[in-house]
């Protein structure tokens, strides 16, 4: 994919996101299930993910470089990195503690899914706006992947609310 693809996916899966919980009626956003996150907490999740992205996406891509470095290696495709990642989270790999949401998450749905998508419009233009060889080059780290570049971060972000998503769906 390239980065209007990306950003295209972005936008299309967060959508997706939204719109299923906008949906739910203030019971089901509150529905906890046994040993599972509710509503709530998945669409706060993605926001707390979110925000630490955008921000590095904004800064200036010399600065992201001198701090953690770049790759002289082909990208994995999206597919890839989904099977790793898949793979990490089946080996017991789980959210680290600053990205998970209060138990007894009570966040306003209306508030979480703007914040959510006023993120992800900032982020895309980040993407779009970053050359291809900083985008495929400059690495940035991921709790569970380790240093992947910014695309691949791209690429987990897309299939990250997709996971989630699912999950709501099989409650």
């Amino acid at each position: 994919m390239n980065q209007q693809e990306i950003k295209e996916q972005l936008e299309l899966k967060y959508q997706s996101f939204v719109r299923h919980v906008e949906q739910m009626t203030e019971e089901e956003y509150q529905y906890h299930p046994v040993g599972k996150w509710n509503a709530a907490q998945h669409l706060h999740h993605l926001v707390l993910c979110v925000q630490p992205l955008v921000y590095v996406y904004m800064q200036p891509i010399k600065t992201v470089e001198e701090r953690f470095g770049r790759v002289e290696r082909l990208n994995k495709t999206y597919e890839e990195l989904t099977e790793i990642y898949l793979g990490k989270l089946a080996a017991g790999g789980k959210a680290p503690e600053q990205f998970v949401p209060p138990a007894d998450d009570s966040s306003s749905k209306e508030v979480l899914t703007q914040q959510l998508l006023a993120l992800i419009g900032k982020l895309n233009e980040a993407i779009v706006q970053m050359e291809v060889n900083d985008f495929e080059s400059v690495q940035i780290p991921h709790p569970l992947l380790g240093l992947i570049t910014l695309k691949e971060m791209a690429y987990n972000a897309i299939y990250h609310v997709e996971h989630h998503q699912k999950a709501l769906i099989k409650g």
